[in-house]
């Protein structure tokens, strides 16, 4: 299961699922679209890092971010 943390009107985080979407693997991800805003807690944690994609055991891939780290870090 992947997280993609967002936030509304942020035009990186459209950037960031348009990335995810376009990417070309064998099996499609788990995504859940995790608006912070919902949580107090993640919005002091990454008011002003999202984009952020987190996996299950809580890695982490940072904004900024392109295709190929992308697709390193959902097949590692």
């Amino acid at each position: 299961m992947y997280y993609l943390l967002t936030k509304s009107n942020c035009p990186l985080c459209i950037q960031a699922l348009q990335l995810l979407y376009a990417l070309d693997l064998d099996e499609p991800i788990d995504l859940n679209v995790v608006d912070i805003a919902a949580d107090a807690a993640l919005q002091e944690e990454y008011g002003w890092l999202v984009p952020v994609l987190k996996d299950s055991h809580d890695n982490e891939l940072r904004w900024p971010f392109d295709q190929s780290q992308l697709l390193e870090f959902v097949t590692a």
